[in-house]
């Protein structure tokens, strides 16, 4: 069984999570960590319940995102993984050059050193992580969905009551909404999801009432 804590971080309210199972390893998604009492209070939460991080998870390469990935993975040892379209986006807009746009300063992630591709599968103790590549967001984004438990994590594809941004650097309506509909929509009504940004939501009120789609 995934236990799934939230932690809402920095000035731009990224929702961190922490998956961890019953053995105690833990997966880090989307480290947004920005203020030093962030970094406590997630540090406080894994020590606490005695968790091992094994890794960390970025479903896109926006820097809202990967704010505290450069001192998590000094402190634990841990990698970085994600899909390989950021590179990409990193093209024109880079870590760095997005933070300055946005008049933030932080320390540059490390690269990804586990490319996740549509339909990778990422283990935690006995429970399975399916990576969904939805683009239209950035070029990289991804959902973490795991059918035994039925929830999905889906970064900044789907919100409650909205859809990602797309007028960012390679972003793309059609792309983004065509993913949501052929891969997420697809799923479970009761199926939990967990946004980047924001509340919780199921695909089926999604499905009912988001505006967007």
């Amino acid at each position: 069984m995934i236990h799934i804590k939230k932690f809402t971080f920095n000035p731009v309210q990224v929702n961190t999570y922490v998956l961890y199972a019953e053995n105690k390893e833990c997966l880090i998604i989307d480290p947004g960590c920005y203020f030093e009492s962030e970094f406590e209070m997630l540090y406080e939460f894994i020590e606490k319940n005695k968790l091992i991080p094994i890794g960390m998870v970025a479903t896109h390469f926006h820097f809202d995102h990967l704010m505290g990935c450069a001192s998590i993975a000094k402190k634990y040892g841990i990698k970085l993984s994600g899909n390989a379209g950021y590179k990409l986006l990193f093209e024109h807009m880079d870590i760095k050059l997005q933070a300055e746009l946005f008049g933030f300063e932080m320390e540059i992630p490390p690269l990804p050193e586990n490319l996740l591709n549509d339909g990778d599968l990422i283990l935690l103790d006995k429970s399975v992580l399916k990576v969904l590549h939805i683009p239209g967001h950035s070029p990289c984004s991804i959902a973490l969905y795991c059918k035994e438990e039925n929830f999905v994590l889906a970064g900044d594809i789907l919100f409650n009551g909205s859809i990602g941004r797309t007028d960012l650097y390679m972003g793309n309506t059609d792309l983004l909404l065509n993913g949501i509909k052929q891969k997420l929509l697809i799923l479970d009504d009761k199926t939990k999801v967990y946004a980047g940004h924001g509340d919780e939501t199921t695909i089926g009120k999604e499905k009912q009432s988001n505006p967007f789609l």
